[in-house]
């Protein structure tokens, strides 16, 4: 099991003997001769921080790797605009394809797209790289890397990313006494990428969370939405766009739901096509929803706007909207 994370000051003694084990990482690093060293290392440089996103790999709950992206440039509104890759992994994880997925992964997240392979992996209990929903993409625009051209096993971590090679640096780096070229490569954000979510998550409170669940799991399904957290009294859904919808039985609950008193009065997701629609129309009452305003279906919004109403048994009210042009 390959795990994403932050990295953490409790990660220096595993830091300190990949550096002293692994001679290619001392040309990475800065000089550790010590524990406290490598302490002062992760804390000035890879702890999460402004214009930085750091990121450690485990291999069954091992360090075996980094992947970094350091804002260069920011756009004339002063937002993030362009950023620089780094990475580097431990022996025990080259050719098994895992800096790949982790590269790819960050550089996805980082350009605010969605990361389609790693998704899959993620659910199949492959690679956990859920830490990437924990925090809003930067959003950037273009970014940059370099590697040795005497090194193609970087070069091939790169070019799985997405990056493409944009000229060579001649006798960039110099060590040994000997001179080494260094490839320039870049990725830029894909335009027709969809921008990223700009609602994180909803959190929904149930009287009855095993009840409320059976038909919250139908409906989440049926929209497309995937199953992504789960813990005693709750559980989430997270939508292509990264979004999720929690529900949870809190013991911090006091009251039922009612939707027409101050507060949420309906949920309102898109619904990818007509027939959709109707499909899950016709098997809502099934699950444990009630079709609102049917008399007037499927234009209860007004005369340009198709959607479904429903409401489950506790009273929450979901709209699902047919969007023109969704795919």
């Amino acid at each position: 099991m390959m795990h994403l994370r932050y990295w953490q000051v409790s990660d220096a003694a595993d830091l300190l003997k990949l550096y002293q084990q692994v001679e290619d990482l001392r040309r990475q690093l800065p000089i550790l001769l010590s524990l406290e060293d490598a302490r002062r290392h992760i804390e000035s440089s890879l702890l999460p921080a402004e214009g930085r996103s750091v990121f450690a790999l485990d291999c069954e709950a091992k360090l075996a790797g980094l992947v970094a992206v350091t804002v260069t440039a920011e756009d004339d509104e002063g937002k993030p605009d362009r950023g620089w890759v780094y990475y580097w992994s431990a022996p025990v994880i080259r050719g098994t394809g895992a800096m790949k997925e982790s590269v790819r992964a960050v550089c996805d997240w980082t350009l605010g797209e969605q990361s389609r392979q790693s998704e899959v992996q993620f659910r199949e209990g492959l690679f956990d790289c859920s830490v990437l929903t924990e925090e809003t993409s930067p959003g950037l625009r273009r970014l940059e890397l370099g590697y040795r051209t005497n090194n193609p096993a970087s070069g091939a971590v790169a070019a799985a990313a997405g990056f493409t090679v944009e000229g060579v640096e001649r006798e960039k780096f110099f060590y040994d006494g000997q001179a080494y070229d260094a490839v320039i490569a870049a990725r830029l954000r894909d335009k027709t990428v969809p921008p990223r979510a700009n609602v994180h998550h909803i959190e929904l409170w149930t009287t009855d969370f095993k009840a409320a669940k059976t038909c919250w799991d139908w409906l989440m399904e049926q929209l497309g939405f995937t199953r992504y957290q789960a813990w005693e009294g709750g559980t989430s859904w997270r939508a292509p766009d990264g979004s999720y919808l929690v529900l949870e039985q809190s013991p911090d609950v006091s009251g039922n739901h009612q939707r027409t008193r101050a507060g949420l009065n309906h949920l309102a997701l898109n619904c990818a096509n007509s027939q959709r629609l109707e499909e899950i129309k016709e098997q809502a009452p099934k699950h444990g929803w009630t079709e609102l305003f049917a008399d007037l279906y499927p234009h209860a919004g007004g005369e340009n706007h198709t959607a479904l109403y429903l409401e489950n048994d506790e009273g929450f009210g979901v709209e699902l909207v047919l969007v023109v042009g969704l795919k």
